[in-house]
């Protein structure tokens, strides 16, 4: 059963944000979607933009952690290039998810960001460590507007959280937490919505039900688990795999986010989807392009017409590479690991 506090957080977009055109914007998507249209007259409406592809913890199943080699170049996102992309989003986005590959409050601008995200009546949500937060980012966080923080703890005890959380300390998130708690109810706000996610590997598993009752008693407004893989998600080693499983049935799914979904980094840089992240993976820049002309640009159209004729072969990178590349979308891919989702 979905939990109370989504249904709280869309009944609030909707109601703070929801507009017909935005209303109009999804509708025409989804039939788009369905028609395997190429060139799209709906926009994208679930947008990602990247806060920055810089964190302080070291998880080993993030490239951002690992230092990756091949990753896009390490740097922050700034309110004035925020407003240039946001500005492609403003008429048909209901909210932004500001994160992907990095710690978002270790940005320094990440209020202001937030804040002007509002100020454009869109709402906001937050993935965080929040090994990186104290009393001022708290009350921050209330005042500046951010609709959901989903705080990423895999674990009861510091021995179990910090074989994934590398150089996490779960004394000092818990800390944090309650530091959010007191401060919303202090301010007398709903918001942000809080969410303990725990991500499930063998090390952790037997701590789940611990980290449930402690997210209760902290007051947070739910628990989500997700099953987990302890190394780098790699869309091409994926492939690799099921293109060598004897049960994989090939042509199954369509790559949904090539219709619905965009991402975008600090630096601009669009992707496709949420498993890429190197340079030449890159569908244009919203820097120095409208949204208009880069999602329908070559590679976008490239992009969905494998889709659409199995013949075709003008495929850019990550796509080519995902699996069997030919109708073995990434949406497959990303949602093999679906949440088990309750409420505290």
């Amino acid at each position: 059963m979905r939990a109370l506090s989504a249904y709280k957080k869309y009944a609030y977009y909707f109601y703070k944000y929801g507009s017909l055109n935005k209303l109009n914007n999804y509708l025409l998507n989804q039939r788009e979607y369905k028609s395997h249209v190429i060139n799209m007259r709906s926009l994208p409406y679930k947008i990602t933009v990247d806060p920055g592809n810089v964190c302080n913890l070291r998880c080993p199943g993030c490239h951002t952690g690992i230092l990756h080699k091949e990753r896009i170049k390490p740097q922050f996102l700034t309110l004035e290039n925020y407003k240039i992309i946001l500005k492609n989003f403003e008429q048909h986005a209901l909210s932004i998810a500001l994160y992907n590959w990095g710690e978002p409050f270790m940005n320094k601008e990440m209020f202001s960001i937030i804040d002007y995200t509002r100020s454009k009546k869109i709402g906001s949500t937050i993935h965080s460590n929040f090994n990186v937060f104290d009393k001022t980012m708290a009350e921050e966080s209330v005042k500046s507007g951010l609709t959901h923080i989903y705080l990423s703890i895999d674990g009861s005890t510091q021995e179990a959280y910090s074989q994934y959380r590398v150089k996490g300390n779960i004394d000092n998130v818990i800390d944090n937490i309650k530091i959010m708690v007191e401060t919303r109810k202090r301010l007398k706000s709903h918001f942000p919505i809080l969410t303990w996610k725990f991500l499930v590997f063998e090390h952790n598993k037997h701590e789940v039900e611990d980290a449930r009752r402690m997210a209760k008693s902290l007051g947070l407004d739910s628990f989500e688990v997700f099953n987990a893989v302890p190394k780098l998600t790699d869309i091409y080693d994926l492939a690799e795999q099921n293109r060598n499983d004897l049960n994989f049935i090939p042509g199954q799914y369509d790559c949904r986010s090539l219709w619905s979904s965009i991402y975008v980094n600090p630096n601009g840089a669009v992707l496709p989807c949420s498993l890429a992240f190197r340079p030449e993976e890159s569908f244009g820049n919203l820097l120095e392009n409208s949204l208009e002309e880069v999602w329908n640009n070559k590679n976008y159209t490239s992009a969905r017409k494998m889709f659409v004729d199995p013949t075709y072969e003008d495929v850019p990178l990550p796509c080519k590479g995902c699996t069997y590349s030919i109708g073995k979308s990434c949406h497959k891919i990303i949602n093999n690991k679906l949440p088990i989702k309750s409420q505290v």
